[in-house]
């Protein structure tokens, strides 16, 4: 039942505080500490059932009296709300008052206005959320390429039979958020029996009345773990406080059977008294009794500062029945004279939001509140226009005195003519019957505005339901119609996308803490194991749920647009084709995608043997080229002695021509000394041809037809 919650073990630690900027002092849990006689009071509570047990009766006296009026100060202050909400179910689930007005027996029809926008709702999230056998998934934080494992020479290791080893194996994080996800889905569908009619009756009753809320707790005796639906009503708290994860108490009202508190009292949860019956119960002696489990703080050590306690009381007799710690030894918190600076509540209720309330920061707004009025004017409108078309068809009117019958009302069977003792005309002029015109036009113009005004506010346009919008409409424009008007839906599914991630951590943490050392799932024909050591190296959970594609369409018109990418250097195409099988809610992936191999070994080495090849070639080539390099300079010095001892020899010869070419040689000759690589362009050449064969760009001497006669040893 869900006041064993109050008897789970310790949970989860939230991170230490580091120093304030201020340089105060720096928090620590308690179980870190040396115990103290304040600070081994609270961690030895940690592990006792019933505090009560240990307190004098005038102190469990004044709790339960300061539990109960708290709870009546709570209940009072959303009196308003629980009337609105009971008429909110009443309208969804067309219950009808009986009607007097305008005569007994009226029409009393129901408009389905808001049973269809909350059917339309839940019918929307609830495929998003169960998708097939998963619900929850794992997260995966960082690099998941592995950490290869290095030899002394600083290459990664290889096998004996050439694969590369690893320290850390690629995809290990993948596998390990893989195997956490599928082990807390199998837990939620299969051994937390009810989970899913209660999610579909959640999704529901959300989309009426606007706030519901999950209780998320380990269950000794069931030895698992347990998420209760909760309803509104059920859940007290203060209409005004500043909100829900800063409330000062929250109160659960709880039914218990006799033989269930019998239990509790057995075991050692409840103190061993009469806890009597509800004053407002019937004859039945199985009735249950009801406790109200407020989690509030309380100064229990008397040392000024009041922590978190889990208080059970009989609402009608007053009674308590219980007192336990709503702490745990990791939710202490010390500074360095470990003094204790604060301690926080263990979080077991999760709050499921619709659409925020301006006016309360705890209890929601629902398709209740914004429809009740219209669906109200609907409904009246309606019964109006039955109401008169049923006069306009049964008539009535007036029988003047000139007429006697003598037989009182008179009935006629379908074609039947009565004999009367009045002739036709005295007949006819003593009949007046009331003229009832039927149902107004107007009125009908009106009960389509505030349909239409109905529909807008809940979302359920025509083509949302599945109706074709028109003939001669382009598919991809009735795609985008239907898109723009699931903007609404889809804000509304993220914060329910957002609660359900707040649950399944808070389920997450418990498989944390009492997750046996060794536990397996099964998944089809194959059997899993995890440990509770893979939930410590996890990195938490997240739902399957997508809050920006809720529909099919919507998540196969993305994979598609990814799968264009799947070849693209820059995109990882495994990951694409992963995303792509999941938008088609594929069941068991891994089985289908072939897992990354290794780089082949062989393929490695011939790499580098093509590699260290490439670089020794490309050295070649370069000594090549200074050797030719060096050999062209040496014939251009060469050149350039040649034509000075020609100038020298042959003053007949134009001494103009030999200075021109002696310069274009010199300009050849810095260029190689300078790297810059080669001749002059053609375009910087003088006119004429080579001198001999060897050296390009020397015109020959004017007169000389065949060319300059060059002594031995130049190049020809």
């Amino acid at each position: 039942m869900s006041d064993l919650l109050s008897s789970a073990l310790p949970s989860a630690a939230p991170p230490p505080m580091m120093p304030s900027e201020e340089g105060g002092p720096t928090e620590k849990p308690a179980s870190e500490a040396p115990a103290e006689l304040g600070l081994d009071q609270l961690r030895r509570w940690v592990w006792v059932k019933n505090i009560a047990a240990e307190l004098a009766e005038d102190i469990t006296g004044a709790i339960a009296q300061r539990v109960l009026l708290d709870y009546r100060i709570d209940d009072d202050s959303r009196a308003e709300w629980k009337a609105k909400y009971r008429e909110w179910l009443k309208l969804a689930t067309q219950v009808a008052d009986a009607k007097t007005y305008p005569w007994p027996g009226a029409s009393n029809v129901l408009f389905p206005m808001l049973t269809t926008a909350a059917l339309q709702f839940s019918a929307r999230a609830y495929p998003a959320i169960v998708r097939g056998q998963d619900v929850v998934k794992g997260q995966v934080e960082g690099s998941d390429d592995g950490v290869p494992l290095v030899g002394p020479n600083g290459q990664q290791v290889q096998g004996p039979n050439g694969q590369p080893l690893w320290r850390v194996q690629p995809d290990s994080k993948r596998a390990l958020a893989d195997r956490i996800g599928g082990h807390m889905s199998w837990q939620i569908l299969h051994e937390m029996q009810g989970w899913e009619e209660e999610t579909d009756r959640l999704l529901l009753v959300l989309a009426i009345v606007g706030t519901m809320f999950r209780k998320t707790y380990y269950d000794p005796a069931k030895r698992r773990n347990v998420s209760e639906l909760v309803e509104g009503l059920r859940l007290c708290i203060n209409y005004k406080a500043k909100s829900f994860e800063g409330v000062p108490r929250i109160t659960e009202e709880i039914d218990l059977y006799t033989w269930e508190i019998e239990e509790r009292i057995r075991g050692g949860v409840f103190l061993d008294q009469d806890y009597g019956q509800n004053h407002d119960m019937s004859q039945d002696l199985d009735a249950p009794t009801t406790f109200l489990e407020q989690h509030r703080r309380w100064d229990l050590d008397g040392d000024g500062y009041a922590e978190p306690y889990i208080v059970t009381v009989a609402r009608d007799s007053g009674r308590l029945a219980r007192i336990a710690s709503g702490y745990d030894l990791d939710t202490i918190f010390l500074d360095e004279a470990d003094d204790i600076v604060r301690v926080d509540p263990v979080p077991y209720y999760t709050k499921y939001p619709f659409i925020p309330n301006p006016d309360s920061p705890v209890y929601d707004l629902g398709f209740g509140a914004l429809l009740f009025p219209i669906n109200a004017a609907v409904n009246s409108t309606l019964n109006q226009m039955f109401d008169a078309g049923h006069l306009a068809n049964a008539g009535g009117g007036f029988i003047g005195s000139g007429m006697s019958m003598n037989t009182g009302s008179v009935n006629f069977a379908v074609g039947e003519f009565k004999v009367v003792n009045t002739p036709g005309a005295v007949l006819k002029d003593n009949l007046v019957p009331l003229n009832f015109p039927g149902p107004n036009m107007v009125l009908f113009q009106l009960l389509q505005f505030l349909v239409e005004a109905g529909k807008e506010v809940a979302s359920v346009k025509d083509v949302l339901m599945g109706e074709m919008p028109g003939a001669n409409i382009p598919g991809i424009l009735g795609l985008a119609v239907i898109q723009q008007g699931l903007k609404a839906f889809s804000a509304t599914f993220k914060r329910v996308h957002r609660s359900l991630a707040s649950e399944y951590n808070k389920l997450f943490r418990l498989n944390r803490l009492y997750l046996s050392d060794e536990a397996g799932y099964r998944r089809g024909n194959t059997y899993f194991r995890i440990t509770r050591q893979d939930y410590e190296r996890g990195h938490g959970v997240e739902p399957v749920s997508d809050p920006e594609a809720v529909t099919g369409k919507q998540q196969m018109a993305r994979a598609n647009f990814q799968l264009q990418f799947v070849n693209d250097p820059w995109c990882d195409g495994r990951e694409i084709r992963r995303r792509a099988f999941e938008a088609a809610a594929i069941p068991d992936i891994d089985k289908i995608l072939m897992k990354q191999q290794a780089p082949n070994p062989e393929i490695l080495a011939k790499a580098a043997e093509l590699h260290i090849r490439a670089e020794h070639e490309s050295r070649e080539l370069a000594i090549r080229g200074s050797r030719d390099k060096a050999a062209e300079i040496r014939d251009l010095s060469q050149a350039i002695l040649y034509l000075a001892q020609a100038k020298k020899a042959e003053a007949d010869v134009d001494g103009g021509w030999i200075d021109r070419n002696l310069e274009l040689l010199k300009v050849q000759l810095d260029a190689l000394n300078a790297g810059s690589g080669g001749t002059p362009s053609p375009a910087a050449a003088p006119p004429g041809g080579p001198v001999g064969s060897g050296l390009s760009g020397v015109a020959p001497s004017p007169g000389l037809g065949g060319g300059l006669a060059v002594p031995g040893g130049l190049p020809g």
